[in-house]
């Protein structure tokens, strides 16, 4: 409670001084009743000064209003009457993959902010652990191919989604594809280099911005362009890599219970236990490709250091990788207050190099991606998916209540796409549903939804 507390004066403080601060969302525990009142109290409180400080802030020039948007860059997937209930004559999967790394080996050079959660002040790496990657599938039921990807970042915009669908649509205007989707989606690390922006100077942001925004300039955010371009170059060729390696084979879903891996932060304690598996068998003999899933935060390394690391997933994937010989695609679920429990976990082996090196915390977060992958290889319920892919996708706008999230669009740390509506504001966002066969279907939810919303 003293913590939160401190948290709390602190972000008071802050405001009274024209700054602010956020608590991570993924390290708040709210228990008692008495609590969620008082922080309802201060919400509201916190809520009425920075909205009267965004008040004061010139909105960016390039903002337009929603019927003055032009939607570009988007895939809607397939129509209504695209979506099939059984196999085409001779259907087969085709699953291509591919793994990358997003780094460009100046990370510690200046200029890369941290993300995990807001902080006063230049939060520049210090120290690289482990590779940020991009995992790339391309998947096809014989019919046309969808395309994701599962990025090692703490956020990216759909700005930037849209971004990197251009310049792979530069890339093979000469070949004749049938993309019907491209969806691009963060492992929503706390520990690794910003590409959300929202990690930038917030002082710089709320003091510049406003006259920035008068004279048209451009916007400071947590973003290095340097990196940011290596990410667009990178991911577009991991694209083109996986549509390559695509090859037939049969593709079968399991699940393994996760529940005492995985926490619950807050009330109502509601979560999907499951750890789930798709897992293609090429018919040429060659590695499968294993789709995981599960709604736990990569925040095992905190949420306000200057570490870069791959967290969790990465140890998962590499024992993967050497145990199984498989490789590895791994995306979240709804893990809103999610994080790992290492309740669960063995005793720490003090003789391995990672404990030497980094010590017990980072090798207890080692240790976790390990028992994970081995409840992964351990899935022995394994059904066939029939061989039919069915996506759609719709562009939303999201309107933009919170306070924070207004200032910070304002002062260029949010990157999304924003819209004016009736003297509101919106996010410019996609939403979509697809299915794998006939008894598995996905939703396509953008952010860190909350548990209890995704199921009741």
């Amino acid at each position: 409670m003293a913590k939160k507390l401190t948290a709390i004066i602190l972000s008071v403080a802050l405001v009274f001084s024209a700054a602010f601060c956020i608590p991570s969302s993924a390290a708040t525990e709210v228990t008692s009743q008495f609590e969620r009142g008082f922080y309802r109290f201060v919400d509201k409180l916190l809520d009425g000064l920075v909205n009267g400080i965004s008040a004061l802030i010139f909105e960016p020039k390039d903002w337009v209003t929603r019927d003055k948007y032009v939607s570009e860059n988007f895939y809607e997937g397939m129509s209504a009457d695209e979506f099939i209930k059984t196999p085409a004559a001779d259907a087969k999967w085709s699953i291509g993959y591919a793994n990358a790394s997003i780094q460009t080996g100046k990370e510690l050079e200046g200029g890369h902010y941290v993300g995990g959660s807001l902080a006063i002040g230049d939060k520049f790496a210090t120290e690289i652990r482990d590779d940020q990657k991009v995992r790339t599938i391309a998947v096809s039921d014989g019919r046309g191919i969808s395309i994701f990807c599962s990025v090692d970042t703490y956020g990216i915009s759909s700005s930037d989604v849209r971004g990197i669908r251009a310049a792979f649509e530069k890339e093979v205007a000469s070949r004749n594809l049938d993309i019907d989707s491209i969806n691009i989606a963060a492992l929503h690390q706390h520990s690794c280099v910003d590409t959300f922006g929202l990690n930038g100077n917030l002082i710089t942001a709320l003091f510049t911005s406003s006259i920035r925004n008068l004279l048209g300039m451009e916007l400071p955010n947590g973003q290095n362009k340097e990196f940011m371009e290596n990410l667009y170059k990178v991911t577009v060729k991991s694209m083109l890599d996986a549509i390559d390696d695509m090859k037939e084979g049969e593709l079968y879903y399991g699940y393994a219970d996760a529940t005492q891996f995985i926490y619950d932060k807050r009330s109502p304690y509601v979560c999907d236990t499951n750890f789930n598996r798709l897992r293609f068998v090429p018919a040429d003999g060659s590695e499968e490709t294993w789709l995981l899933n599960a709604p736990i935060h990569c925040v095992g390394n905190g949420a306000a250091g200057t570490l870069i690391t791959g967290d969790y997933p990465y140890y998962m994937e590499k024992y993967i990788n050497e145990n199984a010989k498989a490789n590895v695609f791994y995306i979240l679920g709804a893990e809103l207050a999610m994080t790992s429990d290492y309740d669960v976990l063995p005793e720490v082996d003090t003789e391995t190099d990672i404990y030497k090196e980094y010590g017990e915390g980072y090798a207890k977060l080692a240790l976790f991606g390990e028992e994970l992958a081995k409840l992964a290889i351990s899935i022995d319920n394994d059904k066939r998916v029939a061989p039919i892919f069915n996506i759609r996708l719709a562009e939303v706008y999201v309107p933009v209540d919170n306070s924070i999230l207004k200032i910070a669009a304002k002062g260029g740390l949010l990157t999304n796409e924003i819209v004016k509506n009736n003297g509101t504001y919106e996010v410019v966002t996609e939403v979509g549903y697809c299915e794998f066969g006939n008894d598995l279907a996905v939703s396509l939810i953008p952010g860190e939804l909350a548990p209890e919303i995704a199921y009741g």
